[in-house]
């Protein structure tokens, strides 16, 4: 077990109380006192700290001395927020048990104060346990991933903004755009899509596999959107250079353990028609099992893949921000994307990225990590959020690949998506599965469609809405 996953095993309990009171705070309609709910949150928040950053820019290891706290807060709290729990807590039950939360705080406030108190003053404990920052993670599924636009919107209107997000895929594409802006004006999707055609995006000419693992459709993703993402002298964007910082997790193959050769993956789905907008659907459908079995292998021949992700570290940040959504939307055997370009800089980082991790080349994130929540989270531990180094981070994730009945084509790709998607579920304080989506070949919906899920999409949100609300809501001082 690795220090983080250690790490979660103490603080994930605090995680999921903390998404049961909020929504047994919404359940309750204004009859929780708030006394009550803030005496609980700020002990919950207070006892979740590892490292808080002091106001030298060094973070002051806090972990230790919480210990026993923490675990008299979660005896006295987790029968009533266990999330297995059948039914929310009655206010009247919480009441006893927001007085213990506080007196934990409290003691637990004074202990750090007496101890590091030299090293971390009382207001920059306070201000660690009291803001909340949103986490937002984008899972991936080609055409099922425009649900997230629904969520960007909801969130906009409701004045929530993200303060990370992380995606894989087309959750990588799309959370590229959203970080383009601080503000998000759903407004311009369809503008931006309008002005999109299959040919523009895939074509079907020879073009040598340098770093991306091969496949029929060549994704030309700079010359289709590349427009939206340069500075105004006409150089690119890198990670860096985000509004609202990025993480892009890419699935690495490693030397030597690739099943099959890599002409093969390029021959894969039998492609001859060179009009992208008139086979990829038919051919994609006649080839799901091929598909299906090409991943699989990828995803789980043991030690066959690596995770990477893009924007966790400082080398990384200097990508060119359209690279790393292009190789995590790189589905194999089906869609290529490379470095064709006369581009010195950006080889010479991917030859040392693959060199490092011995890499013989990178594919569609969503392989390994299709809705990378613990990839967010473990960012967060490890680093802090840009800016301000906290890390009291509420994550939220959209899954719109999650496996469905109804859509029986697609449920192998999903059920091998699924195992990695539970195991990072725990890290999540609410997670989406969406009931209604686009399909995954959906890549360039026409408006209607686009709408008509988004309204969808929007629907299905609302129910989770007020307790991310709640979740992400300033926490009050602690009563006395």
């Amino acid at each position: 077990m690795t220090l983080l996953q250690e790490r979660f095993a103490e603080v994930g309990p605090i995680n999921a109380m903390e998404a049961q009171l909020a929504r047994a705070a919404v359940a309750a309609r204004g009859r929780l006192d708030q006394r009550d709910e803030t005496a609980i949150r700020y002990a919950l928040s207070l006892c979740r700290c590892w490292h808080v950053r002091a106001p030298d820019g060094r973070d002051v290891a806090v972990a230790a001395l919480l210990r026993p706290f923490r675990e008299k807060l979660v005896q006295v709290l987790w029968p009533l927020l266990d999330p297995q729990r059948p039914v929310l807590a009655e206010p009247h039950e919480l009441l006893p048990a927001a007085r213990a939360a506080g007196a934990i705080a409290r003691n637990a406030v004074r202990e750090l104060s007496e101890k590091l108190g030299h090293r971390l003053p009382a207001d920059r404990l306070d201000l660690e346990v009291r803001e909340r920052h949103l986490v937002l993670v984008c899972g991936g599924g080609g055409g099922t991933g425009y649900v997230h636009l629904a969520a960007y919107a909801l969130l906009e209107a409701a004045g929530l903004q993200p303060a990370l997000i992380a995606g894989s895929s087309m959750g990588a594409i799309l959370g590229l755009f959203r970080a383009r802006e601080r503000r998000f004006d759903l407004a311009r999707i369809p503008e931006i899509l309008q002005d999109l055609t299959y040919r523009k995006i895939f074509r079907i000419i020879p073009q040598p596999s340098t770093y991306g693992l091969p496949g029929p459709l060549r994704l030309h993703l700079r010359s289709a959107i590349g427009h939206w993402f340069r500075h105004p002298d006409g150089s690119p964007l890198r990670m860096s250079d985000l509004p609202i910082p990025l993480l892009v997790t890419v699935t690495g193959i490693r030397r030597g353990k690739l099943p099959r050769p890599l002409e093969e993956y390029e021959a894969m789905l039998g492609v001859a028609d060179p009009d992208p907008g008139r086979w990829g659907l038919r051919a994609l459908h006649r080839n799901v099992q091929r598909l299906t079995a090409a991943i699989s292998e990828l995803a789980r021949i043991p030690r066959l893949t690596a995770r990477l992700v893009f924007g966790a570290s400082e080398e990384t940040r200097q990508c060119d921000a359209i690279d790393a959504a292009g190789f995590s939307a790189s589905v194999p055997g089906v869609i290529h994307y490379d470095i064709v370009r006369d581009d010195p800089r950006m080889r010479d980082l991917l030859d040392g990225l693959l060199q490092r991790h011995d890499l013989l080349r990178l594919c569609d994130g969503g392989v390994v990590d299709n809705v990378p929540v613990r990839t967010a989270w473990q960012h967060v531990q490890r680093s802090g959020l840009p800016g301000s180094g906290s890390r009291n981070a509420v994550i939220f994730a959209l899954d719109g690949f999650a496996p469905r009945l109804m859509t029986p084509l697609w449920l192998p790709l999903q059920s091998i998506a699924a195992p990695a998607v539970a195991r990072n579920r725990p890290y999540a304080h609410i997670y989406k599965a969406f009931r209604r989506t686009l399909s995954p070949l959906a890549l360039l919906p026409n408006q209607r469609a686009l709408g008509t899920i988004i309204r969808s999409a929007k629907e299905e949100l609302l129910s989770d809405l007020p307790a991310l609300q709640r979740l992400l809501a300033p926490i009050g001082p602690l009563p006395s």
